[in-house]
Order: C-alpha cells, then structure tokens, then sequence
C-alpha cells in the first residue's frame, strides 16, 4: 500500500473541503452574542413546509406569505411577525422575545422562546390575533435577543376598509417613512471605495479551464468537455458583476500553458493587496507523481503526465496565494471527489486520514472559501444536457441571481452573499443531477474560518 501525503508537501488547494466533516460537534452552550444582522417583517401567515434536499432534509420550516404593513380586523385574523437572523454562533441557544403593545403603548402581550440555533443563518417568528373590537391605529412589536434591544416595528390596523383609507390618508407621511426605514440591517462589505481616507477594496481573479491536452493522446489523459466553457462562463458572470476586465485573467487550453499559468499566479497576481479579494477557479485534470505519489500536479495544457513536473504542483499553488495575504481568497473547483484526490480525471488517492493533522497544526489559511464540484466517483461530472460541468452550471446560475435571496438565506436585494451561494447549490446541484443523471450529486462548500461574517461576502463589485 502507498503511503498517504506528508502535510509539508500535501495537496493544498482542495484537500481542505473536507476538513469539516471530521469537526465533532460542540456541546450546546446558551449564547450572549446579540445578533447585529437580521431582516423583519409583518405576514398575513406562516406555511410550513418539509426541506426536500440538503443538510436539513426532511425537517420542517416556517414560510412567510404576503408580506403586510397593514390589515383590517376581521373573526380570528392573525398577523405575524417574522425575523431573519444571519450572524448566529451555530449550535447555541438564542433567546428571542416580542413584546405588543397596541395604539396607545399599552403592553398586550408577549412571546419569549429559546431556540436551538444549528446555523449561522435562522428564522423566528410570532403572532396575534385581533378580533372586532380592537382598537384601530398603529400597533408596534419590540424585538429582544438575549436580553438585548433589536428593534421595534409597526403596523396598521383598521376596522373595516373605509377607515384603512382614512387612516392611510391620514399616516400617509409615516407610512412612507416606515417604507424608508425597513427594519433590515445586514452587513454589506465595502467595495471600490473611493474615498482617500477609505480602504479601497479590489478584486482580482486567475481562472483556467482545459479541456484539449497537448499531449493527450500519447500519455492516456483523456481531454474534457467543458472544461474551458466553465472558465469562460465564470470569466462572464465576473464582468456581468462590473469586475474590472483588467483583473480578470483568463486562460483555457493551448493558452493555460504552465509558463503563462506560473505568470499569472507568481507575477500577475502581485499587484492583488492585503485588502483585496482574490479568487482562483480551476477546470481541469490533477494527477499524482507515479513516482513520488506525495506529490501532485495540476495538469497544464503542455504538461506530459510521463514528467509529472511539467506540471503545476498544487502546494505551490498554495504558497503563491498566500504570499499575497489578501483578507479573501475564494477558491473554485468542478471537479470530482470520493474521499479521494480531488480531480477532474480519473485517478484517486485516499486523503482523509490527513485532515485531523491539518486542522491540529492550524495550517489552514483564514479567510478562505472553498468550493468544488464533490461526487462519489472519479469521473467528473459532465453531461450533455448541460453547457458547462454540474457544479459551474449551478454555479453560474446561482451568481446570475438565482441565489439571491434563495429560501430566505439572505434579502432579495439583488446582491448574492456567499452564504446565498452555498445554500442555493447545496439544493440545486443535487436536484440537477438527479434529473439528468437519475443520482444526486452534492457540492462541497466550506471555509477555513469559525467567523460567520465569510457569508456575508459577495464578489459583487457593483
């Protein structure tokens, strides 16, 4: 048997996509952080319903439906309160609490309740019931989290429809400014700010696709189908997110050669700062030394797998992104995984036994992303139903806007967070290839540090 990777010389890049499945969960601890991050709302009602794919599968979740400011009393109409919170500490207890208070302050009620939080991002909600003879006018809910001020919101509430005109006639100055002042603060990370008292935040981007291998036919590497179509769509989707053209460097088969690769990683991307965002997207073949498995390339479009250095070895890759120490680096892979090397060809090495070391010697890098087309084959996942790989093509809808605001990740606010991103094809990658291949195929997407603000990232440069 081949012995397993060294660390010093391991498979950088996409060996850390699976260092979360070896984290023992910790005990569940009430927490005292007050949420900064959060969106709230009146709805007519709550649906439920059952999560289909995914983490949470099979378990139920609370749906708004009509998002309301106003109602008219009626037998047994409800109004419910509903909260988004996105900055949450994962496995805690939060105590959430609404208090009522009708149109002329009295205290009418109140709902506190702990709640069992699994994940960063969670809904709560609440409700009352108004029946005729309620008094009309602006009703307001004060919002608690453990034990600490959020926010108050109102609504109006009116007898019948002839004295909700009215009364809207006679609000109308507050109604507006209620319209103004949604209750929603969430974080936004600052992009191309020009102030010279500011930090200016740049964005920079190597992304390579190959799917023609010069010398396929004679070392057995089989070339792909939409290697290079990926790199081309993802380059697409960057400028479509007003990225400059002149930080994007794109390179696809006879162009990602390893000498104009070895420029853009080593030389072109220097110019990237310690504030900037850098993200790395790769479409193509690795393979192990066969002489030396504990060293492994990325295949290059001249690379010959008989001389395993005339490719990119995947540590220095590592190291090259580092020496820029950029506050975020993202880097994107379709590619295929199974416990083993992660690649887009054919050949696997086991890589599991190595991630508890890793995480021991903290040689994980923060601030990171890390996203990659996973399976539970070698083979990559490609079909003809699609115009680019399984994972790019969720990918590339997502970022078009398909993941924006997706099942209450995040505000429809026409900005895709990260934490939209990974909820959005943690769904829609296995139902895709459900459909296509008649098995689901499931992404891995995780990052190298315990801040929950990584998800609030966008790479949205508008």
């Amino acid at each position: 048997m081949k012995k397993l990777f060294s660390i010093n010389n391991f498979l950088f890049l996409l060996l850390f996509f699976f260092f979360i499945s070896c984290v023992t969960a910790p005990q569940i601890k009430k927490s005292h952080k007050k949420p900064e991050e959060y969106e709230m709302f009146f709805c007519e009602q709550v649906k439920r319903e059952t999560i289909k794919e995914g983490k949470w599968k099979g378990r139920k979740r609370g749906v708004p439906v009509n998002k309301i400011k106003k109602m008219v009393i009626g037998e047994g109409n409800e109004i419910f309160i509903f909260s988004y919170w996105y900055d949450l500490i994962p496995n805690t207890i939060y105590t959430i609490e609404y208090k009522w208070h009708d149109p002329n302050g009295r205290f009418i009620g109140m709902s506190r309740t702990d709640h069992h939080v699994p994940d960063y991002g969670y809904h709560t909600y609440n409700n009352a019931n108004f029946k005729p003879g309620a008094l009309s006018g602006f009703y307001s809910v004060k919002v608690f989290a453990n034990e600490s001020y959020i926010c108050t919101k109102k609504f109006l509430l009116a007898k019948n429809e002839t004295e909700l005109i009215k009364l809207e006639n006679k609000y109308a100055a507050i109604l507006k400014e209620m319209e103004l002042k949604e209750t929603t603060h969430k974080k936004v990370p600052p992009v191309k700010l020009t102030s010279e008292n500011k930090i200016i935040i740049n964005r920079w981007s190597v992304i390579i696709g190959i799917s023609s291998y010069k010398y396929s036919e004679n070392d057995g590497m089989t070339d792909l189908i939409f290697a290079d179509d990926d790199a081309k769509a993802f380059a697409t989707v960057l400028k479509s997110l007003d990225w400059n053209e002149n930080h994007i460097k794109l390179l696809v088969n006879e162009d990602a050669t390893k000498r104009n690769i070895t420029i853009a990683l080593e030389s072109w991307l220097t110019k990237a700062g310690p504030n900037d965002q850098i993200i790395l997207f790769w479409a193509g073949h690795g393979f192990p030394d066969p002489e030396d498995p504990e060293k492994v390339y990325f295949a290059c479009y001249d690379t010959e797998i008989s001389i395993p250095a005339t490719g990119y070895r995947m540590d220095k890759v590592r190291r090259a992104l580092e020496e820029r120490k950029a506050k975020n680096v993202i880097l994107i892979a379709d590619t295929c995984h199974a416990g083993k090397l992660i690649t887009r060809g054919e050949r696997g090495i086991s890589i599991v036994p190595q991630i508890d070391k890793m995480k021991r010697e903290r040689r994980v890098p923060k601030g990171w992303i890390f996203m990659v087309g996973a399976d539970t084959d070698r083979r990559a996942i490609e079909h003809t139903s699609w115009t680019n790989g399984a994972f790019t093509h969720s990918l590339i809808k997502g970022l078009s806007g398909g993941a924006d605001g997706f099942q209450s990740a995040g505000a429809k606010d026409g900005l895709v967070t990260m934490g939209e991103l990974k909820d959005y094809m943690n769904i829609s990658m296995p139902e895709e290839t459900q459909k296509v291949l008649g098995v689901a195929k499931r992404p891995i997407i995780t990052t190298s540090t315990g801040d929950p603000d990584i998800w609030n990232l966008t790479i949205n440069a508008k």
